[in-house]
C-alpha cells in the first residue's frame, strides 16, 4: 500500500509523526535561491521532487526546518516553498515569530510558492472535511482554502485531474495550453473573498470549477499557490521517485513551475 500524505490524517489533538526528509537544515549565514521547507508534517515525496525540480531549473536549494525559520528568518533567500503535507502541523511547528518571518520576507520582496498543503496554509481560513480548522495560518490572502474535494478525486484516493487555464495574459500562464493534467491528492480549492486582490490562473474542471491556481502580490513580494502537485513527475524518474508511475501525466508541469518560480523571483 502506498504511503499517504500526512495531512490526510488531520484530527484535532492527534499528532502524527513527521514524514519528512532527514536532510540537515541549512546553517546560519548560508544563502541559496530557494528555501525548501521540510519539517514535521511534510510529505517526503513532495520535498524530494521539489528539490529535483528546482535543481532542474538551475536554482540553488537549501532545506530549512521550523527552527531555522522561527529563529533566523528567510532574508538570505529569494524564494520559499512550502510543500505538500499537513497544514495543521505546519501551524504548530512554525511559531508566531516564524509566521511573521515568512510574511515579512514576502512583504520585503521575497517569493512564496505553496503546493497543496502549502496552499492550504496560505489562506486566512482553512477548511478540512467541511470543518474550519482551529489553527493560525499565514493568511496571505483574504479567503479560504477548502478540501478535500471528492468530486475531483474521492478522498483518500489520488489521481490526475484536469485544470483549465483561464488567464492567458499573466506571465506564468500566457504560453500555457488551454488545460493541463496535474496530480490531485486531497488538495484545496482556493476561494478568495471579493475584496481579495488576487489573479485566478486556473480552475478545476470538476466539481464547482473552483480556483486551483492563484498568483498575487504581497507587499513587495509575490505569491503563487496551487492546490495540486505539479512537482511530481508521474511519467519520468527525473523527480527521483517512482511514486505515481502508474498514472498518465500527459506532459510535465515543471515548465509551468519554472515560470512561477521566475515570476516569484522577478527574473
Amino acid at each position: 500500500m502506498k504511503k499517504l500524505m500526512s495531512f490526510l490524517l488531520i484530527i484535532p489533538l492527534i499528532f502524527i509523526e513527521s514524514n519528512c526528509t532527514d536532510k540537515s537544515p541549512v546553517q546560519a549565514g548560508k544563502s541559496a535561491n530557494v528555501a525548501l521547507y521540510s519539517d514535521q508534517g511534510c510529505w517526503e515525496e513532495s520535498v524530494q521532487a521539489a528539490e529535483k525540480m528546482f535543481q532542474w531549473m538551475e536554482l540553488t536549494v537549501e532545506i530549512v526546518d521550523a527552527d531555522y525559520i522561527n529563529n533566523l528568518g528567510l532574508n538570505t533567500f529569494g524564494l520559499v516553498l512550502i510543500p505538500g503535507g499537513d497544514m495543521y502541523l505546519y501551524s504548530q511547528s512554525l511559531s508566531s515569530e516564524g509566521k511573521d518571518n515568512i510574511r515579512n520576507f514576502i512583504s520585503n520582496g521575497g517569493g512564496y510558492i505553496g503546493i497543496c498543503g502549502g496552499a492550504y496554509f496560505a489562506a486566512k481560513r482553512v477548511i478540512w472535511q467541511n470543518s474550519q480548522l482551529s489553527m493560525n495560518s499565514l493568511g496571505l490572502y483574504s479567503g479560504a482554502s477548502k478540501g478535500p474535494i471528492n468530486e475531483i478525486v474521492p478522498y483518500p484516493d489520488y489521481g490526475m485531474c484536469k485544470i483549465n487555464i483561464i488567464d492567458t495574459t499573466h506571465s506564468i500562464t500566457q504560453s500555457e495550453p488551454e488545460f493541463t493534467w496535474i496530480l490531485y491528492y486531497s488538495g484545496p480549492v482556493l476561494l478568495p473573498y471579493k475584496d481579495a486582490n488576487v489573479t485566478i490562473l486556473g480552475r478545476y474542471d470538476r466539481g464547482n470549477k473552483d480556483p486551483a491556481i492563484l498568483a498575487f502580490d504581497y507587499g513587495k513580494g509575490r505569491v503563487f499557490l496551487i492546490g495540486t502537485h505539479p512537482e511530481i513527475e508521474e511519467d519520468s524518474d527525473r523527480d527521483g521517485l517512482d511514486w505515481g508511475d502508474e498514472l498518465d501525466e500527459q506532459g510535465s508541469d515543471w515548465d509551468l513551475m519554472k515560470k512561477a518560480a521566475e515570476w516569484c523571483l522577478k527574473k
